[in-house]
């Protein structure tokens, strides 16, 4: 909506020494005739707005004009109130305590009780290993000490030493993102393939990091509930005992149901664009389900085995 960019516009000018209209676009992820329109509009509604032309130049409001969060509306309130609690839910840093307090100082039950979302990213169980993992490399990252650790990764095991740079949670994993100085670039290291890390002595500078590049391993259109061009049916059969560990890996509704009660083998059915990339997914489980079709699968499957000496 209109109205809630104008309000995040006029938060952003007011509390930044200058900003291009460019950046402010990118942003706001609109047009720079857009973000015009919008200059127009706050300065016609009174705000300060001041500009500054030329190689350096860019747009602000006048020194000395401060917001405060009465700007945020209850349902922006909601917002920040839901993504901060997450983060105090891995009870690392008392900071996010304080900052929930300064934007969102109603009562927080109301807030809980009113958002659509609950983030939570502490563990079911009390001695959560990755929990105990994020406690402490987080530390390592608010020191700037290097760390020292052992690696599983698709192709070897090894020991490197990193200079770690922030956790990152993507879909339902903490990952370290940490100049490897080994390869001497930037990495995302899962923290359940970590074997053992030390905090070392060792500081390190920081290294600018604009944004990390999430690349999918298996593309953005490998698999398909429905039947599409390009893209061939997959049929694997498991044991009802087994759904629960399935769903796992494979999302509930691949599953399709068994007229005949159970008793015989249950079904998986889905669509796919690639049977290397469809036979390299499944070897993650291919103990708790047989290949029906198609035929090629069973052998991208097999030759997998062979080259990994899986038996």
């Amino acid at each position: 909506m209109k109205i809630d960019r104008l309000s995040g516009l006029l938060s952003v000018l007011a509390n930044t020494e200058q900003i291009t209209v460019q950046e402010l676009a990118d942003r706001f992820e609109v047009s720079r005739r857009t973000i015009f329109r919008d200059l127009d509009a706050l300065s016609r509604a009174g705000i300060p707005i001041t500009s500054c032309p030329g190689f350096g130049g860019g747009v602000s409001v006048i020194e000395g004009y401060k917001l405060n969060n009465q700007m945020l509306s209850n349902d922006d309130k909601e917002k920040i109130f839901t993504a901060l609690n997450g983060l105090k839910s891995l009870g690392s840093d008392d900071s996010v305590s304080s900052l929930i307090a300064k934007l969102v100082p109603e009562n927080e039950t109301d807030f809980f009780s009113r958002s659509n979302y609950v983030i939570d990213f502490s563990s079911w169980f009390s001695d959560s290993i990755t929990h105990d993992k994020a406690l402490k490399l987080h530390r390592a990252i608010c020191d700037k000490r290097c760390v020292s650790l052992e690696y599983i990764s698709r192709r070897s095991r090894s020991v490197r030493t990193v200079e770690p740079c922030k956790l990152v949670f993507k879909q339902s994993h903490w990952y370290l993102y940490a100049f490897c100085q080994e390869k001497e670039e930037f990495r995302l290291f899962r923290l359940s393939r970590i074997v053992w890390f030390d905090i070392l002595e060792q500081q390190f500078r920081p290294r600018p990091v604009d944004s990390i590049e999430f690349v999918s391993y298996y593309g953005e259109e490998l698999f398909s509930a429905h039947e599409q061009d390009g893209f061939e049916e997959v049929v694997l059969e498991y044991e009802p005992e087994d759904a629960f560990e399935l769903t796992e890996k494979v999302d509930a509704s691949f599953f399709k149901r068994n007229k005949d009660d159970g008793e015989n083998p249950c079904e998986i059915r889905f669509y796919t664009s690639d049977l290397y990339l469809t036979a390299v997914f499944i070897l993650g489980f291919i103990n708790k389900v047989r290949v029906v079709s198609p035929p090629e699968l069973s052998s991208e499957i097999k030759q997998l085995q062979k080259a990994n000496r899986i038996r």
